[in-house]
């Protein structure tokens, strides 16, 4: 949210990564007085940030995958609540739309295994008390007649939006480049985190599925490929996000993205063809109208994984070193409550409970 509170003295603050984590947290640690100076090993934002498809999907990831961490989805619900606000104050930082839609998005099974996927999302919203809407086939249908006739039903998610991604994290590069408070230093590989002390107070290491190989307290965090492709957009496909098991559909102003593949342990440069049309062959079957779709792009991307899922937020003990990654699928999500949590504790020293729950230290074993 980027508001300034903190009284602090000014500290001198190293961010390792320009991802849209260490953007964000470098945005709202300079607008509380510290002067930031971030690092990125190649150029800005053009890593797991600009591979992702832009979802704000705190309904649908709480039930997508058994063994989550349990606070996950209280971490996505407040982040969310943010986004309208971090959205409006971005474009009047940066001059431009981030294209932010605050949802509903649909949710629909093609399945008996997507019914099921669906109740539990249904049985965990419901838990919580938070609003969703059960949809028939024939709801489905009446709903929006370009799905597919062949659906057995669907969730009407009002939490669920989606941003554009890209425009974001371009907004986010350009409010940083504006302010005299971040110098952010491109062609910058970082190996030694601990270097870096010497001419700062403090580190944040954001450096996505990399930030594996800096500290042993990141060891959990993963790499997970993933492949996309984007389409042109056509008359009959709404602004609405799809979600169908693993495969969604993500209208964005210009475009359309459909993803996403997802490869455990797999980093790739390329996506490959094979993929890429599995892909859009799954996508045309909840919306038939895209199996003509002109392909744009088609790309690959790696997200950062941890084995609950849910990001690494804290610092490393006896140090003054700080990670923010391992955010998986929720990176875009969970930007705005990752940068606010992330500068309460390095310039205020304040952790709440919800913040405390996701410390790098969850999966380093204990010495005996």
């Amino acid at each position: 949210m980027m508001r300034r509170h903190s009284q602090s003295p000014q500290k001198r603050i190293a961010i390792v990564g320009a991802g849209i984590i260490g953007l964000s947290c470098a945005l709202e640690l300079a607008e509380r007085g510290a002067l930031v100076s971030i690092y990125d090993k190649s150029v800005p934002g053009r890593g797991a940030s600009w591979a992702a498809a832009g979802m704000l999907a705190p309904a649908f990831e709480v039930g997508h995958e058994r063994g989550a961490h349990p606070d996950l989805f209280d971490l996505c619900l407040k982040s969310s609540a943010i986004w309208p606000e971090f959205a409006a104050g971005l474009q009047r930082r940066c001059g431009h739309e981030v294209g932010f839609r605050s949802g509903p998005s649909l949710a629909v099974a093609a399945s008996e295994d997507d019914l099921n996927q669906l109740e539990r999302i249904a049985v965990a919203l419901s838990a919580k008390d938070v609003e969703f809407e059960s949809l028939s086939a024939g709801q489905l249908s009446n709903l929006d007649s370009g799905l597919s006739s062949h659906l057995l039903g669907g969730l009407k998610l009002p939490t669920d939006g989606h941003v554009d991604n890209r425009l974001v994290v371009l907004g986010l590069i350009r409010a940083c480049e504006a302010t005299d408070r971040i110098s952010l230093t491109t062609n910058a590989p970082i190996d030694d985190l601990n270097a870096l002390l010497s001419e700062h107070d403090d580190v944040l290491c954001a450096a996505g599925w990399q930030s594996a190989g800096l500290l042993d307290d990141a060891a959990s965090v993963m790499p997970i490929g993933g492949q996309l492709l984007s389409v042109r957009k056509q008359a009959g496909i709404p602004d609405t996000t799809v979600r169908c098991g693993s495969i969604y559909i993500a209208p964005k102003t210009d475009r359309i993205v459909i993803g996403a593949s997802s490869e455990p342990g797999v980093v790739r440069g390329e996506a490959t063809e094979e993929a890429i049309e599995t892909l859009k062959r799954a996508a045309a079957d909840i919306y038939p109208g895209l199996a003509g779709a002109e392909i744009l792009e088609a790309w690959a991307g790696v997200r950062p994984g941890t084995p609950d899922q849910a990001p690494l937020l804290g610092r490393v003990s006896g140090q003054p070193i700080y990670f923010a990654t391992g955010h998986t699928r929720n990176g875009i999500l969970l930007a705005p409550v990752t940068a606010e949590i992330m500068a309460d504790m390095i310039l205020d020293g304040r952790t709440s409970a919800l913040a405390s729950a996701f410390s790098p230290g969850r999966f380093v074993p204990s010495e005996v």
